[in-house]
């Protein structure tokens, strides 16, 4: 496919990321040829904003329209069957993390996908923010690795949901920061040991382990309020703190003094403030108005199937990352059967 030619895309799935998708799509260009979902009325609600033509299921979609690209934005027990089906029709696919509930229907797409030689990619959005990538750029120029890295989330995605449910809601959430160890230090692969896990109440989650010799502490919640999402990155040469919700950083001088250490509160305020009002003053003109780094994601896939060029996230790290989320899960499994038989 030449580079100037325009993709065209399907959006399988009209909810709230299927809505995202199809404004990231347009936004890069992408024609939207297809918007498929069980519920008629979400699925031309979206083709009523986007354009394109309405279908019940993605194999009527295949037979009637063209497409190059499917987005997969369903719930997760659908990703398999449906990347399945895209593959074997010769579609690229991106599809909303995580790519299969297991590693190893994960590792049986990517097989298929490398033998079509077509992208496979998850929506590891938070790693292409324009604060990571500033982040990036600051760390290149130090002479050190991190003292340590936190990452601190207190997500809402557990409201309304069961009991049940909601460590599986966390271990959806990980993939978020891993990918973002992996985007920021490429040069060292994801450790899955050692690695600490505390669970000590239903929708909690602590874990600590190593990257390339630095500590790495991640907390998330579903019941801390308000909502949050941040990652710092403690250095001798001054911490970066990361809002993820919004896509910027912050940079903090490690010069010590009485007079910095009395104003260090106001400096970080006032440069938080500077960078929030800066990040969101590019966020309105470019029109991005939610997810930031969906669609420079989006637009780096659009890039590889364009110029046939590996994916901007490579399998062996979707795979990384999908292991560490699966060691989690079980250890997840194993400390709520060992609380109910406590409280038993």
């Amino acid at each position: 496919m030449r580079t100037d030619e325009q993709l065209t895309v399907a959006i399988v799935g009209a909810g709230l990321m299927g809505n995202w998708h199809a404004h990231a799509a347009q936004k890069n260009g992408a024609l939207i040829a297809a918007v498929i979902d069980s519920s008629a009325q979400a699925a031309n609600t979206l083709v009523d904003r986007y354009g394109g033509r309405a279908f019940s299921d993605l194999e009527k979609a295949l037979e009637h329209a063209h497409f190059d690209v499917v987005h997969i934005c369903t719930p997760i027990k659908t990703h398999v069957l449906l990347a399945k089906q895209a593959l074997k029709a010769g579609k690229h696919v991106i599809v909303e993390k995580p790519v299969a509930p297991t590693c190893s229907e994960l590792n049986d797409l990517q097989e298929l996908a490398a033998m079509k030689n077509l992208l496979l990619c998850p929506v590891h959005q938070f790693a292409f923010q324009r604060g990571v990538a500033l982040a990036r750029e600051e760390l290149t120029r130090r002479t050190r690795d991190p003292l340590a890295v936190s990452f601190d989330f207190a997500s809402a995605g557990g409201v309304g949901r069961e009991t049940h449910e909601l460590n599986h809601i966390l271990v959806e959430i990980l993939p978020h920061p891993l990918s973002i160890l992996s985007e920021l230090w490429p040069e060292a692969p994801l450790e899955q040991e050692p690695l600490f896990v505390d669970n000590p109440r239903v929708g909690e989650l602590f874990t600590h382990s190593y990257h390339q010799g630095f500590p790495v502490t991640v907390k998330l919640s579903l019941n801390a309020r308000p909502t949050h999402c941040s990652m710092t990155i403690y250095h001798e040469q001054g911490a970066i703190h990361l809002n993820l919700f919004h896509g910027f950083a912050v940079f903090e001088s490690s010069a010590v003094s009485r007079f910095r250490k009395i104003m260090a509160p106001f400096a970080l305020s006032l440069n938080t403030l500077v960078a929030a009002t800066r990040n969101l003053a590019e966020r309105a003109l470019n029109r991005e108005p939610a997810y930031p780094g969906l669609r420079t994601l989006i637009h780096q896939c659009y890039l590889s199937v364009q110029q046939s060029t590996p994916g901007p996230i490579s399998h062996e790290n979707t795979l990384a990352i999908a292991t560490i989320a699966e060691l989690v899960e079980s250890r997840l499994a194993h400390a709520t059967m060992t609380q109910m038989e406590h409280g038993a």
